[in-house]
């Protein structure tokens, strides 16, 4: 008798049709509690177990298998006996026969026990019944010599053992004892535990009330403790955020917000009461927010998202309550915003769309509720700023327009309120941007100044408004893009030269903070433009650096934004290209310089066919083919740079280019494209033309300084 316990106390056989019946037994099997005086005594595997565990079920711990493999066979070596489950499904089951034949050639037979689900014992010595036999042949015969079957332990058919008696059979023949004496103690525990459970009945009719009482209380106490947690929570991220993103810091929140997540994941949003619904959504919105400002905008988006499904939840609840309309009117809002930071404006418009719909409802529930006229100047800049991406001027200076309009009003009813201040500085920036492409720059101007004169009073009250001074510095490169067009260009140089020094400051302060850099970007490249124009291609090279590496950080981070990944990497490196085929001293030097062009083409190509509306994304895609049609020339490939060439003009007259103002990228970049279409090659400077300074070299090179 060995002197140890085996790992399994059994091993239970059985056919895929009798899962249930195996998964009942086990539980029964493996809770199954020895009588006190039996623990420790001898058994024929062992001293006896407290409860019969573990109980092997190879269904369940192992996965499909051609053959018995080895962590099988393993478990049946390790297993103290094998318990048949016998029905006609097992008696034809090629797995439960060699499982018996197994465990039989390692351990004996007396250690195999039967229980009987279906069908019915050596049927198959009937011909006309032997579709009914339960016992595997396994146990019908033993090592080819005609025997008996193993003595039946249990049987579960109806009418028969029943379910506890079974169970008793089973463990008896395990513990080595009779079944009668297992009975009778089985009985006395029973008797013992109903006896408790009488008294303990009477003793809960007693205190049934008070222990009502409690529960209630106790729920109650769990929902404000909750409420406390989630409280919590939403406080310390609001307020770490607001003293760590002065400073750049914003990565030290990632460990909390992780956390934060964590619990919300575990919690059911169908099953929160309203309050831990809306504590829920505005966290979820506080994470998303700190996770754009770090460029990560596809996880922005799925918490955003996350959000408007808790916020359209309440709505569902109470779909005319104000507050849960503005609630949810700020996660359609994040949607969208985020939606267009990655340069997908179809999902930005439907979004925004819904967002407009939402304010209206509000103000038409209470018009003059100041909020509420907030959320409809929201909604009409964001719709602008849509319309402006897709090259509607006209319908994006009417929405920033009611913004503005709507901004003026809120400005005046609050003038200590900075941040209708600001709001309104926005949209009139916005709105110069629509008057620009309208050819009106007059109102553009006008516009700007309006929109300086109040960064600079938001300024005045608090010199670390990071907020103004950004949108101090985009004004600034809208009017240098406005002098461009007026000829002055020493005047615009300026401009963007204190509007880069100013980011320049904010983005050292806080370089985790991406947002920062999206709008440095194109101030960058419209001075990297400028320098290039002016010959300055040390300055430019610099400014055309700084920005390219900004997006390619940004797109390594994100590669599914088609806002840095687009416009914003593509005008870089082509700016780049234009640099250094300015630098370049002979015709053979260019076409090296541009040697990238054709790829950049192709790969803003394929970005630009799933934006067909984006007028900006269409020039730089249009600027990159006529370099990789100069590439080819310069290297005498005429007929795929006319290829390239031809893509260029279509690209930009999809979009549609008419009425573009003075100094727009468009009006040059057509007449490019046209000379090189009618003369067949790109324009060749003359041995007279003034020459970048410091740069050497005969006629024959193109000049790329527009």
């Amino acid at each position: 008798m060995p002197d140890s316990r085996p790992h399994y106390w059994a091993f239970l056989s059985y056919s895929h049709a009798d899962a249930r019946w195996a998964n009942r037994l086990h539980r029964a099997l493996e809770h199954f509690a020895t009588p006190r005086p039996l623990i420790g005594a001898a058994t024929p595997v062992g001293p006896a177990p407290r409860r019969l565990h573990p109980v092997f079920r190879d269904r369940e711990e192992l996965g499909a298998s051609a053959d018995l493999g080895g962590r099988l066979v393993a478990a049946l070596e390790a297993s103290g006996y094998l318990i048949v489950i016998c029905s006609p499904a097992a008696a034809r089951s090629r797995w439960v026969n060699e499982e018996i034949a197994r465990f039989r050639a390692m351990h004996g037979h007396e250690r195999i026990l039967t229980v009987i689900v279906a069908g019915k014992p050596l049927a198959s010595l009937d011909p006309g019944d032997a579709d009914q036999e339960c016992f595997p042949e396994a146990l019908r015969r033993r090592a080819g010599d005609d025997v008996g079957p193993e003595p039946i332990a249990a049987d579960l058919r109806p009418g028969r053992d029943g379910f506890r008696l079974a169970v008793l059979k089973l463990a008896a023949g395990m513990l080595g004892v009779g079944l009668d004496a297992l009975v009778q103690r089985d009985a006395r525990r029973r008797q013992r535990q109903l006896t408790i459970l009488t008294a303990a009945s009477l003793a809960a009719s007693a205190v049934l009330a008070a222990l009502t009482f409690a529960a209630v209380r106790e729920r109650n106490e769990a929902y404000a403790q909750r409420a406390q947690a989630e409280g919590l929570i939403e406080f310390m991220i609001g307020d770490l955020r607001k003293k760590l993103e002065p400073i750049g810091g914003l990565d030290a929140l990632d460990a909390l917000g992780d956390r934060a997540l964590a619990y919300y994941a575990a919690q059911q949003s169908h099953g929160m009461d309203a309050a831990s619904l809306g504590r829920r959504a505005r966290v979820l919105h506080l994470l998303g927010e700190i996770r754009d400002r770090r460029g990560d905008l596809a996880g922005a988006l799925a918490l955003f998202q996350e959000a408007a499904r808790s916020t359209g939840e309440l709505l569902a609840r109470a779909p005319d309550d104000p507050q849960r309309i503005y609630d949810h009117a700020q996660s359609v809002y994040w949607v969208g915003y985020v939606a267009w930071r990655r340069g997908h404006d179809n999902q930005a418009r439907r979004a925004f769309l819904d967002y407009q719909h939402l304010a209206d409802r509000l103000v038409a529930i209470d018009p003059k509720n100041a909020a509420w006229r907030g959320e409809v100047v929201y909604a009409n800049s964001d719709l602008g700023t849509v319309f402006l991406a897709d090259g509607e001027a006209d319908a994006a200076a009417t929405a920033y327009q009611r913004a503005v309009e709507d901004g003026e009003r809120l400005v005046q009813a609050a003038p200590s309120d900075r941040g209708p201040q600001f709001d309104l500085a926005q949209n009139l920036g916005s709105l110069e941007r629509a008057e620009y492409l309208r050819d009106r720059l007059d109102l553009a101007m006008s516009d700007l100044a309006a929109e300086s004169a109040l960064d600079q009073c938001m300024l005045a009250r608090n010199p670390a408004d990071n907020g103004a001074k950004v949108d101090l510095a985009i004004s600034r490169s809208a009017r240098a893009r406005i002098l461009l067009a007026q000829g002055r260009t020493r005047e615009a140089s300026d401009e963007l030269a204190a509007a880069q020094a100013s980011l320049e400051q904010i983005i050292a302060a806080a370089p985790g903070d991406d947002s920062y850099k999206f709008a440095a970007t194109p101030i960058l490249l419209l001075r990297a433009q400028v320098l290039l124009r002016t010959g300055a291609l040390d300055a430019a090279a610099r400014a055309a650096t700084a920005a390219r590496d900004m997006a390619e950080a940004a797109v390594r981070k994100d590669p599914t934004n088609v806002a840095w990944s687009g416009d914003r990497l593509g005008e870089a490196r082509v700016v780049s290209m234009k640099i250094a085929a300015a630098r370049a001293t002979s015709p053979g030097q260019q076409a090296a310089a541009l040697r990238g062009a054709p790829k950049e083409a192709d790969r803003l190509a394929a970005l630009a066919r799933a934006q067909p509306r984006s007028l900006a994304l269409a020039r730089v895609v249009a600027q990159a083919e006529l370099l990789a049609g100069d590439e080819a020339s310069l290297i005498g490939e005429a007929a795929r740079a006319q290829t390239y060439w031809s893509a260029g003009l279509s690209t930009l007259t999809a979009v549609g280019t008419p009425g573009q103002p003075p100094g727009d990228s468009s009006g040059a970049l057509l007449r490019q494209l046209d000379d090189r279409l009618r003369f067949r090659r790109p324009p060749v400077m003359g041995a007279s033309m003034v020459r970048p300074r410091g740069q050497v070299g005969g006629p024959g090179r193109t000049d790329y300084r527009w």
